[in-house]
């Protein structure tokens, strides 16, 4: 009943919807179906990949959570769906945007490591999400990273690729940054890695 408010209102609300792992709609018994509707639509443009669930009809199973209370791994998405739900963001959520960085080659480790080190100390707090599927160089399986503004959750170290894309995919989401700056500085600290490994 509330969430269009909420998130029309108060900054902190739309920073929280950004970042959070897990979204819950609640009272969805007491409005009309596309009240829900429009508040889903919202809440996937500021977060593209965190799953949405109806409160009425959580679970600890449907929350994606194991016995242990840790949430599984998050899907990966796509640009293009990043893209689509960047576009249908409401006006006064312009300061936060989705975006994802692809990159075709190999990605070196320590060159990554130094560079998101980096990007969180001087924009932590800018950085909501950033979260991503690595081809790292010399491993045949991807990584998976996960960070919330300047925490850094461990990597995993997956058993398989989730398909046959093989690139490294990062989405991030942010609040007044500029995407094309992370995307150039990301991809100059590749080049210079591979140029290092070349020598």
């Amino acid at each position: 009943m509330n969430g269009e408010g909420q998130l029309g209102h108060h900054g902190e609300s739309v920073r929280q919807a950004a970042a959070a792992d897990r979204l819950v709609i609640t009272k969805t018994d007491l409005v009309e179906e596309t009240v829900t509707a429009d508040l889903t639509r919202r809440l996937r443009a500021l977060n593209p990949f965190a799953p949405i669930v109806n409160g009425e009809a959580a679970t600890v199973t449907s929350l994606g959570l194991s016995a242990k209370g840790e949430s599984a791994v998050a899907p990966i998405r796509s640009e293009s769906e990043v893209k689509a739900h960047d576009h249908a963001r409401h006006r006064h959520d312009s300061a936060i945007k989705s975006f994802v960085v692809t990159m075709e080659q190999p990605i070196d480790w320590t060159a990554f490591g130094v560079w998101l080190t980096m990007l969180l100390n001087r924009h932590g707090e800018k950085v909501l999400r950033v979260k991503g599927i690595l081809n790292l160089v010399g491993e045949s399986a991807p990584v998976a990273v996960h960070g919330v503004q300047r925490l850094v959750h461990p990597p995993v170290h997956m058993k398989r690729w989730p398909d046959a894309d093989r690139r490294s995919r990062i989405v991030f989401i942010v609040e007044g940054l500029d995407p094309a700056l992370i995307r150039r500085s990301l991809a100059a600290f590749n080049r210079i890695a591979v140029a290092v490994d070349a020598a």
